[in-house]
């Protein structure tokens, strides 16, 4: 009975290492599939970014060129040229005895 006895405990000790390995399998692969799901995630959200910069630099080049062109529009306003051109343009105003004529 003693030898009996001896070759469960055997067979139990063996089972707890194959269970113990077997677990310890398991956590490396969640490990790794948690790895490779993360950084294909990161990868997805790294693009999102770099697609959402493209489009800020080209709204930042269209704004810098609106700026640009207001910049030297307030550099002129002030000006006696560009007070006739936007009373003649906009207001439709002449000088005295000025004859205008339409197409």
């Amino acid at each position: 009975m003693l030898v009996g006895s001896r070759q469960k405990n055997a067979t139990q000790k063996k089972n707890r290492h194959v269970l113990l390995r077997i677990t310890i399998g398991l956590i490396i692969v969640f490990a790794a599939a948690s790895a490779v799901a993360i950084y294909f995630e990161q990868e997805e959200r790294i693009e999102r970014m770099r697609a959402q910069r493209e489009i800020l630099d080209r709204q930042l080049l269209i704004i810098q060129a609106e700026q640009a062109e207001l910049l030297e529009l307030s550099s002129l306003v002030d000006t006696d040229e560009y007070i006739e051109r936007v009373a003649r343009d906009q207001l439709g105003m002449v000088r005295p005895n000025e004859i205008v004529f339409e197409d």
